[in-house]
């Protein structure tokens, strides 16, 4: 190959580089909007904007965590609701580096990478040794670690990936439950914290109304890590429980629940028309029309003449927690 060729060759390839660079003067600049009919394009937009941002000085491993959808559109709206017109990717990527600082950012980006390699683990009995060490990890539960070494056992050939298992799993364990109220003899877990199921705000009211208490919604996601440090730290105590059972009617919204609702439900999206047929995609509609906040865990509490008294998001302070209850 000659010189010249040569040159061209290595010019070539500075100008691809350059081309695929990202200007990240002009991206930290850039205003963030999260507010109109198209919330789900706009959300996909900030993803892939940010996603840029690991040519800006983030971490690829931060962006992978920080980027979740749910993650960015929480700290996104909470600033939209005080001061829009300062909402820029460099305010974003100013918090996202002070977020790495932390205490806990480790262990949450630690938890998340682990569920999502999981999810994507091949099924196979012969590595229970350990996949369980991994997902024990995770579930916190020799109980619930068992169970989900039966359910695999029973056909082992039936699934592909961890995560294909856990979502059968989960709305097994969740038709359990509402036919024959028995989920707790396999999970352990305690009726309010299993998914409600109800994809109508009006129906939660009213079937409060019909309780005699308050409405108190807990919106959640199976793979939210504050969400589970905050059961793991005081919901399930029992001064806790006696609270939501006996003063509230207590709903429980698994915001990414997977499981489909009955065809008769299935419906457009007016504000983005796309299908609604996951029970998650209505409790997300339910959570953004009603309460204007996308991010998890998040309690409200509605009196009976349907206004929103209290709400409340992440939280390890039980006191702080039992003021807001009470």
């Amino acid at each position: 190959m000659t010189l010249k060729k040569i040159i061209l060759l290595l010019l070539v390839s500075v100008s691809f580089k350059s081309i695929a660079q990202t200007n990240c003067e002009e991206l930290l600049a850039q205003k963030i909007n999260l507010k109109g009919e198209d919330f789900e394009q706009m959300q996909e937009e900030l993803v892939t904007n940010f996603s840029k941002l690991a040519d800006c000085g983030l971490e690829k491993e931060d962006v992978t965590y920080i980027g979740q959808p749910q993650l960015l559109s929480a700290l996104v709206i909470g600033w939209l609701n005080d001061d829009p017109e300062t909402i820029t990717y460099k305010k974003l990527l100013d918090t996202a580096l002070k977020m790495k600082n932390t205490p806990e950012y480790s262990e949450n980006v630690k938890f998340y990478n682990n569920f999502l390699l999981l999810r994507n683990k091949k099924v196979d009995l012969e590595n229970w040794v350990n996949d369980s060490k991994l997902i024990l990890q995770l579930v916190k539960s020799e109980y619930l670690l068992n169970a989900i070494y039966n359910f695999i056992e029973e056909a082992p050939n039936q699934y592909s990936t961890y995560g294909e298992m856990m979502d059968d799993l989960n709305n097994q364990w969740n038709a359990i439950d509402n036919n024959t109220h028995q989920a707790d003899d396999l999970t352990g877990a305690i009726d309010i914290f299993d998914d409600a199921e109800i994809i109508n705000y009006h129906e939660m009211l009213e079937e409060a109304k019909a309780a005699g208490k308050p409405l108190l919604i807990y919106f959640t996601s199976y793979a939210d890590v504050n969400s589970r440090k905050m059961e793991e730290a005081f919901l399930y105590d029992d001064d806790i429980q006696q609270l939501f059972k006996t003063t509230f009617y207590t709903v429980t919204l698994f915001v990414d629940s997977k499981k489909e609702v009955p065809k008769d439900y299935i419906t457009i999206n007016p504000k983005t028309g796309k299908e609604m047929k996951t029970y998650g995609a209505f409790y997300i509609k339910i959570q953004q029309e009603q309460f204007e906040k996308n991010y998890q865990p998040f309690f409200v509490i509605v009196n009976k003449k349907g206004k929103v008294v209290k709400t409340k998001g992440f939280t390890l302070s039980k006191e702080e927690f039992l003021n807001f209850l009470k």
